[in-house]
């Protein structure tokens, strides 16, 4: 599922990227993730809202900075 607009991409910081509590996340309590909550990845970044964490991720590009 592509989601166009504003929040169609995000660009994380390699703090983020590179923090040991940051996540792919496939599944929630053992089951796939629901559409509405951003079937089939998201990422969970740490002191980050949750409601900012990329869903409905398609793909991942890692670029040096």
């Amino acid at each position: 599922m592509e989601k166009n607009g504003l929040f169609g991409q995000a660009t994380l910081q390699s703090n983020q990227v590179l923090d040991p509590d940051a996540l792919l996340a496939l599944r929630v309590n053992g089951v796939p993730l629901s559409l509405d909550h951003g079937f089939p990845a998201r990422i969970i970044v740490p002191a980050l809202p949750g409601v900012h964490c990329t869903k409905w991720v398609a793909s991942i590009d890692f670029r040096r900075s």
